[in-house]
């Protein structure tokens, strides 16, 4: 049987280290706005490999990383506190929280993600750079890059632009005045006694250093990486074993496995994913509320779906579309509990099997013309039966996303025919084929008939029944639709529009 990509991820993690007793899984999380189901989504991809490591009996544990001793560059365009532009520059762990409730900026956007990640049930380790850095877990490496500085610098001065190479460092001192991160340049430094003799006299995007000067130990949080020497210094210091990370990061990645080498540490096994893309083929914007993101994916769907499109061909580039949401929700639901996907898309526990999936909940929507749960619930029982009723809870779980997608994409195009007494004759012909024909296939294929002995394109016949039926040019499969909703029903629908 062919593997699954973490089962292949797992065994390329086992073959690297075999000797390992516990495998450290890490992700990133860069606390400088509100995390997003995409910082989410990187999280359970990990965990995806993380299970099939417990297949091969191997104990893994997963570490999420929050970057906050790195400076604040820029006000989010989702944080009004205008204030903030006074402290751009500093570690956020060193920023006031913007919404008062958490003892820094750091604080509260980490205590965001540790929520989303809470809600999961996927088991990690939250580990902040800050309390490491402070800790004194990185002096000992901080001072080896001291040392072995120039290595270093060959490395790195390569791939920058050759106006961004002069007094490049790889190691930012804060301020002992000011507490910037982002403003300081090192002018000098004793590899033997750890120290750097530095200026706070940068600019960079609107942070202006103070202009102190002074000398100070990289260590005990008094100094940080910068990031092209940060991710390969943690994987040194940390041990770590995987980590994935975006196409984007690539290079960055080639650089850091050189850096953790001359920190005296191993490189982990690493995996790129591919990038989410807008309809246009165009990298996806991050701006919620701008279209369907990963980080508004789930006001659509289901947790479940979320993580089968996370799951689902990691390298292979995905266009995001409202369609995009009903194709994952349909697979996820129609997802049987052999299927060797399964496990790894329900891993917080199964969900019933249903009769019904959220493109039928949609089209009824459309069809029934109210979006009020209590008269959706009688009908749709009265439908499909016991089995809704008996997982009431779980379909309007379903319900409730649907109803999101009816309300933001379909409601706003619904649109409905003046019918011409052309039109009003072939529905009376499809109203009479009905009314004679009980099985979904001889609807189907009686529709098309009706098209071919009036002289019109079959295309044209259905999307008008479509609009008629649904406000919209296309739907689902009319016989089917037919049995789901009932001849009544139908009758109804067809008889409310041509009033």
């Amino acid at each position: 049987m062919t593997k699954l990509w973490p089962q292949r991820e797992a065994e390329r993690i086992v073959q690297r280290f075999p000797q390992a007793d516990t495998y450290l899984l890490e992700t990133g999380f860069g606390p400088s706005g509100h995390p997003h189901m995409g910082t989410v989504g990187e999280v359970v991809r990990t965990h995806f490999v993380a299970m099939a490591l417990a297949e091969l009996g191997k104990k893994s544990l997963l570490i999420v990383f929050s970057d906050d001793m790195d400076g604040l560059r820029k006000i989010p365009v989702n944080i009004d506190a205008p204030w903030l532009q006074e402290h751009l520059g500093k570690p956020v762990s060193a920023i006031p929280d913007p919404y008062g409730c958490c003892p820094s900026y750091s604080a509260h956007m980490n205590k965001e993600l540790r929520e989303m990640l809470d809600d999961t049930g996927i088991p990690y380790k939250f580990i902040s750079s800050t309390e490491e850095y402070k800790s004194g877990t990185y002096n000992e490496v901080l001072q080896l890059a001291l040392a072995r500085n120039q290595e270093i610098l060959d490395v790195i001065l390569p791939t920058l632009r050759p106006e961004n190479r002069a007094g490049w460092f790889p190691i930012m001192p804060v301020c002992e005045n000011c507490g910037r991160v982002n403003t300081t340049k090192v002018l000098s430094f004793d590899a033997d006694k750890a120290t750097v003799e530095y200026s706070c006299s940068e600019e960079l995007k609107g942070a202006v250093g103070c202009g102190h000067h002074g000398r100070q130990p990289v260590g005990n949080g008094r100094s940080k990486f910068g990031w092209k020497a940060d991710w390969g210094a943690r994987w040194a210091v940390f041990g770590i074993n995987y980590e994935m990370y975006g196409k984007d990061l690539i290079e960055s990645a080639k650089l850091s496995k050189q850096i953790a080498r001359i920190l005296g540490g191993r490189p982990p096994v690493d995996m790129f994913y591919e990038m989410f893309l807008d309809e246009s083929g165009r990298k996806i914007s991050k701006s919620v509320g701008k279209g369907l993101t990963v980080e508004n994916f789930t006001r659509w769907g289901t947790p479940e779906s979320l993580y089968y499109l996370m799951f689902k061909n990691p390298r292979q580039q995905k266009k995001l579309s409202n369609e995009t949401v009903i194709q994952y929700m349909d697979e996820v639901l129609k997802m049987a509990p052999e299927d060797p996907e399964y496990k790894y898309i329900y891993f917080a526990g199964p969900r019933p099997r249903l009769p019904i999936v959220y493109s039928d909940l949609i089209n009824i929507i459309a069809a029934v013309g109210v979006t009020d749960i209590p008269v959706l619930k009688e009908f749709i029982i009265d439908v499909y039966g016991q089995d809704i009723a008996e997982n009431w809870d779980y379909v309007e779980e379903l319900l409730t996303t649907a109803l999101n997608y009816y309300t933001d994409f379909i409601l706003p195009q619904r649109s409905f025919p003046v019918l011409t007494p052309e039109e009003n004759q072939l529905l009376d012909l499809f109203l009479d084929l009905i009314e004679r024909e009980t099985e979904a296939e001889a609807v189907q294929s009686g529709t098309y008939d009706i098209a071919r002995e009036n002289g019109i394109p079959p295309k044209d016949f259905f999307q008008l029944l479509y609009q008629v039926l649904l406000g919209k040019p296309s739907g689902p499969r009319i016989g089917g639709f037919v049995a789901q909703m009932g001849k009544a029903r139908i009758r109804d629908i067809i008889a409310q529009h041509r009033k």
